[in-house]
């Protein structure tokens, strides 16, 4: 039994002595590096030394559509005659231009010059006769007062509005901002002044009917062109070919697609 732990013992003190022997020969003999290629490191650093620093560019803040970011549908060989087939307008002297100036036809178009929103109840009838698809109300300017005007200004509108609503139940309803100004006009009309107010009533009263509420102010505002009479309140000809019913008709259309679209 000694002889046997005695191998063991003198088995394990040869084996802890290779292993000594093995290490201290693997310290004490220079071992061959590895063969390493340097070109892609120096084409780096070379490649860094000569780079121009920038700065990063910072993030876009986004901005406000303007008439030049507008993009129009395409009213095919500026046919406003067959694009508006389905359109009617009613409104005053800005929208009598229209087939004043030959763009629209007569049926097409219900207006008159200075008139307010009392236009739409003396021509309500006919108005529901013709069972418009889309009805364009373009009315505001010819009424503007003071800030406590407003308020008769909407009602009346508002009560127009729901008369053709109970009317004309499948018709769709849009409503125009009232057109901004330049300043020689106020001299003639001071309540133009109060465009921007008078607006946002029509808007509110626009979201609480539930009809198509078409904001102008914005691309009036960005126009490089001078669209205005001399008078400072009409568009010219060039406007309504150029901008109004371009808009007018992208706007429906959108609307369209999306009834199409929700099976409305």
């Amino acid at each position: 039994m000694k002889n046997i732990f005695n191998k063991v013992f003198l088995l394990v003190v040869a084996l802890a002595v290779t292993v000594m022997s093995i290490r201290v020969l693997t310290v004490l003999i220079p071992q061959k590096a590895a063969a390493i290629d340097p070109s892609e490191g120096i084409a780096y650093l070379a490649e860094r030394e000569t780079a121009v620093y920038t700065e990063p560019s910072p993030t876009p803040v986004p901005t406000e559509p303007t008439a030049e970011s507008v993009t129009y549908y395409e009213i095919k060989d500026n046919n406003f005659k067959a694009a508006f087939k389905d359109i009617y307008f009613a409104g005053d002297s800005i929208t009598e231009a229209m087939y004043e100036y030959g763009i629209l036809d007569l049926y097409h178009v219900t207006a008159a010059i200075g008139v307010g929103t009392s236009h739409i109840d003396r021509n309500l009838s006919y108005i529901v006769d013709l069972n418009p698809k889309y009805l364009v109300l373009h009315y505001g300017v010819n009424v503007m007062g003071s800030e406590s005007d407003a308020l008769p200004f909407i009602e009346n509108y508002k009560a127009s509005i729901e008369k053709l609503q109970e009317k004309l139940p499948d018709t769709v309803i849009f409503v125009d901002s009232i057109f901004p100004v330049q300043p020689v006009a106020y001299k003639q009309a001071p309540g133009t002044k109060n465009v921007d107010y008078y607006n946002q009533k029509i808007s509110e009263m626009c979201a609480e009917l539930g009809v198509h509420y078409l904001n102008h102010t914005p691309l009036w505002e960005n126009y490089e062109k001078n669209y205005y009479e001399g008078d400072g309140i009409h568009p010219i000809y060039s406007y309504y070919t150029e901008q109004y019913l371009p808009y007018i008709y992208t706007e429906v259309m959108k609307t369209s697609e999306a009834q199409e679209l929700s099976g409305t």
